[in-house]
């Protein structure tokens, strides 16, 4: 906004910053149907971020909080076939504790689960396939033991919309 040429206080650009929206842009999802299957307490993110420059900001994004308010981080992702997978899934190595890769089923593209799980540990991350993001969120509460996890859902703009129907919370 300064750039243009628009005059604005520091105080009003942070606030701008600080209560701007953009679904699926680091979104923090508090409630809905995907959200109660989570394990108790958890933090759940929604990012449709879908290429290797994106991993980094999120994952850069998440080792802040991590700094902040440490939690394991839990990854399930779904992405399709003209992205780089691999390049996505890297730039979390050394934060994420484990992946599980999902189908997406809102496009004739879509990665199936178990390529992507290869995809990411060819990036050095333990992955699992499942077949829906309700079945990873069900694993994850009924095997978790340890202090509740950050949980990023994300890798596509295109499964990033299908998880915001499922979980009940469209876009306003």
């Amino acid at each position: 906004v300064k750039a243009a040429g628009f005059e604005i206080s520091h105080r009003a650009a942070e606030k701008a910053m600080t209560s701007t929206t953009w679904p699926a842009r680091m979104q923090k999802l508090t409630q809905g149907r995907l959200v109660e299957l989570a394990p108790k307490g958890a933090e759940i993110w929604l990012d449709g971020g879908h290429n290797p420059g994106a991993g980094v900001v999120i994952a850069e994004a998440l080792a802040e909080q991590e700094e902040k308010n440490p939690r394991p981080l839990i990854l399930i992702a779904g992405m399709i076939n003209t992205k780089d997978q691999t390049g996505y899934f890297s730039a979390f190595k050394g934060l994420a504790r484990h992946v599980y890769t999902v189908p997406v089923s809102k496009s004739d593209a879509g990665v199936p689960n178990d390529e992507l799980a290869l995809r990411a540990t060819e990036a050095g991350l333990s992955a699992e396939p499942v077949n829906s993001v309700a079945d990873a969120l069900m694993l994850l509460r009924d095997s978790w033991d340890g202090p509740a996890p950050r949980i990023l859902i994300g890798g596509s703009l295109y499964f990033a919309g299908a998880v915001l129907d499922e979980n009940g919370t469209p876009p306003t």
